[in-house]
Order: C-alpha cells, then sequence, then structure tokens
C-alpha cells in the first residue's frame, strides 16, 4: 500500500500549480449573491486626467517605459486621484513584469479604498492573486475575503485560489468545501478544484473519497493518463481489486500503459483476479515491447504465470529461458518437472542436470527433488544404471530419503526383470 500512495505523490505537485493567471479569469463564473451599496462615481481631476490621458496613449502603444515615467512625475494629493494613479502605475509594472513593485501600487490603490465600485473591485481581486504567484498565501486570503466582501460576488476562480491558499497553509479541512463551491460555480469543468480536492483527501490518507474525485477527472479529461492510473491505485488503495482492474485494462486498450511497473500492475490484478492467461498475455507483450526486462525474475514470473493458465509448453520454454537468465536452478527444476509429467524424457533430463549444476537456485531438500526426477527420467529411457547413480544422490536428503529408497528397489526389480546386469 505504501507503494501505491507514493505514486500518488504527483497530485501534491499538481495542487501547486493551480494558481490562476490574471488572463485566466472568467467573469461568467461570478455570481451576485448580495446587493452591496453602490458608491458614487468620481472623476480624475482635469491636471490628473491630461497626464493620465498621455500615460494611456503610451501604454496603449506597449510604450510601458513613456507611460510609466509620466506617471511617477505626478503628485496627487490623498484620495481618487492617487488611488488611480497608484493603481496605473502598478498595472504598468505589472505588464513590464516588475510584480514586487507592482504589488507595492496595487495594494496602496487597494488599501486605500477610495477607488470607484468596479475599480475597487478589480484591485482586490488583483492584488489576491498576485499575492497567490507570490505564495503569500495568507495575505492573499485577506484580500480575496474582502473581494467577496465588497462586491457581494462569488467566484469559481476566487475560490478555487482560497482553496489553493487553505492547501499550501496546510488547513487542509478548508480545502474541500471551498473547491466544491468553485466546481458548482464553473459553467465548463475545470480541473482545477479537482485536483486540489485530491490532494487534500490524500494528504489525510483519506482514500476512499478520493474516488468519485478521481472518477470526475477521468470524464472531464479522458485522454489525461495520469487520472487513469490514480483512479486503479485509489481502487486498490481501499482493495477493490475488481475496479482497479476494470480501470487498468480500460488504460491499457486506450495505450496509456507505457512503462514496465504499469504493465506488471495491471498482470498482477490479472493474476489476483485468478485469470492467470491474461496476465500472461500482457507479461509477454511487455516484455517483447522490451519495457518489462527479459531478467531471470521477469521470466520466472511469467513462466509460473503460464503454468498456472495450464499453458504448458509456453511455461517449459519461458521456465528455460529464467534457468538460464540467472543460471537459476529452481527453474531449471520446474522446466524439468514439466517435461517429466509430459513423458519428454531426454528433455527432462537436459533440464534437471541444469538443475543440479546450477550456481543459485536450489536449496534445502531441492536438489535431492531434482536428483529424484533426474532417476526416475532416466528410468523411464531405460538407463537403470545412471538412475540408481541419481538415487544414492537423492538418498542424502532427508525430504527424499525414503522415496528414493523405495525407487532403488522398484528399479532393481525391473532392471533384473529386464536381464539388465547393474
Amino acid at each position: 500500500m505504501k507503494k501505491l500512495a507514493s505514486s500518488l505523490l504527483a497530485v501534491l505537485a499538481l495542487a501547486g500549480t493551480v494558481t490562476l493567471s490574471q488572463s485566466a479569469v472568467a467573469e461568467d463564473n461570478v455570481v451576485q449573491v448580495k446587493q452591496v451599496p453602490k458608491r458614487k462615481t468620481q472623476a480624475l481631476s482635469e491636471s490628473a486626467g491630461r497626464s493620465v490621458s498621455k500615460a494611456y496613449d503610451l501604454f496603449s502603444k506597449e510604450d510601458y517605459a513613456g507611460a510609466l515615467k509620466i506617471m511617477l512625475d505626478m503628485s496627487p494629493r490623498d484620495g481618487y486621484d492617487k488611488a488611480y494613479v497608484d493603481r496605473f502605475i502598478g498595472t504598468i509594472y505589472y505588464y513590464q513584469e516588475k510584480y514586487d513593485q507592482s504589488l507595492q501600487y496595487l495594494k496602496r490603490a487597494a488599501d486605500s479604498s477610495q477607488l470607484n465600485q468596479v475599480e475597487q473591485e478589480g484591485v482586490l481581486r488583483q492584488v489576491g492573486q498576485m499575492l497567490q504567484q507570490q505564495e503569500k498565501w495568507k495575505e492573499s486570503l485577506t484580500y480575496l475575503d474582502k473581494w467577496m466582501d465588497y462586491s457581494g460576488k462569488e467566484s469559481a476562480d476566487v475560490y478555487t485560489m482560497m482553496a489553493q491558499a487553505y492547501y499550501q497553509l496546510k488547513q487542509l479541512d478548508k480545502v474541500v468545501p471551498l473547491a466544491d463551491k468553485a466546481i458548482k460555480l464553473y459553467k465548463k469543468p475545470n480541473k482545477n478544484p479537482y485536483v486540489l480536492k485530491l490532494a487534500a483527501y490524500f494528504d489525510r490518507k483519506m482514500y476512499k473519497p478520493m474516488i468519485p474525485v478521481l472518477e470526475e477527472l477521468v470524464k472531464l479529461e479522458p485522454k489525461e493518463k495520469q487520472w487513469w492510473m490514480q483512479l486503479g491505485q485509489a481502487y486498490m488503495l481501499v482493495n477493490n481489486t475488481d475496479k482497479a482492474l476494470a480501470t487498468y485494462a480500460l488504460a491499457y486498450k486506450q495505450g496509456f500503459l507505457t512503462k514496465e511497473n504499469e504493465g506488471k500492475v495491471l498482470a498482477q490484478l490479472y493474476a489476483n483476479q485468478d485469470i492467470p492467461y491474461k496476465s500472461a498475455v500482457i507479461q509477454e507483450k511487455f516484455m517483447k515491447a522490451g519495457l518489462i526486462p527479459q531478467d531471470e525474475s521477469s521470466l520466472s514470473t511469467l513462466a509460473n504465470t503460464w503454468h498456472n493458465a495450464k499453458e504448458l509448453d509456453k511455461a517449459i520454454d519461458y521456465y528455460g529461458k529464467a534457468g538460464e537468465a540467472g543460471d537459476n536452478g529452481k527453474d531449471f527444476l520446474k522446466q524439468g518437472n514439466l517435461l517429466l509429467e509430459q513423458e519428454k524424457y531426454k528433455a527432462a533430463i537436459v533440464a534437471l542436470n541444469k538443475a543440479v549444476n546450477a550456481k543459485t537456485g536450489l536449496s534445502h531438500s531441492e536438489p535431492g527433488r531434482a536428483h529424484l526426477a533426474l532417476a526416475q527420467a532416466y528410468f523411464f529411457q531405460k538407463s537403470y544404471l545412471e538412475a540408481l547413480q541419481q538415487i544414492k544422490l537423492a538418498k542424502n536428503y532427508d525430504d527424499t530419503k525414503k522415496t528414493a529408497t523405495s525407487w532403488e528397489g522398484y528399479v532393481r526389480d525391473e532392471a533384473a526383470r529386464k536381464n539388465v546386469k547393474l
């Protein structure tokens, strides 16, 4: 479970990227929820208006330096003129990508509360957003709250930003309600609040409620591989292997499984559901594509799976490949025993000799079982002397001593009946 959970950590990285850019603000995701007192509309003084008009002309031509010079040379008194000039200077700095200076002036304009209704709404929201971009989460929440209070509005984007701020402040219990409000307000589904919900649940190890969130993300972005992978992993975290298998199988059909661990997970799910044939097919396909290495471990697993699927010829082939890959006696022993069952005695003798001579794999009583199997293969080949030699070796192991002794008498009797001298 720890490995599966760690693979979902990508969610946390995504949760750090949901802050909305200024251009992403969509007014159609805003609703008026309460009426607020309307301010009396103010206008710039005549002298301020002339300077601002000149600056706007340069600003529209993208001469930001020229516009800024005019604005900085102004010395408006307190009140609307000063708030307006501060806001304009902050905007120019923003377009110059001088965000610290921009924020300084925009905050001053917002804090003065001297702007007209729409202007005040805009600057409060922009300051809250820019503070998010600078990861000043607590201060950002202050300005976003002020925007809602002042405007009497609710915004999907603002709720998403607030959810993001609370996530970064580790106040995870506040994230999901805000994300849900954002989801309801978005006229066109937006993945950002879903990602924040997912991260907030994951951080608290609340795996079950993650599932409906991931199901929505799969619907929202059906071509996005990560949601399929994480949904399958989430099902496994809550031990719903049926749905985990269905999810991974659908992901496989869409070509999303492109890594070794992904193919192995699907294969294991099929095996756990007692569908070894499909498990083996997946393993073999990934192996032939070079996504699963043809090492002893992978080849042995594939051989075992074919064995469980009753595809004995394939199992024999892959046990042999596994044995060769790792000079592993256990794999050769399995290969030899299957060949013995199929009465392919000559091939069984080759495999079983490889088993007893391998550098690794056999332990405890397994060498005894290999010698005993060799004795049987030699016996059925009518090689009685070689069979007795293997029986003698098998008698050295406690687990096979009794059986080897029985076989010894049987071999000698058969040899005598055939008039074979030993």
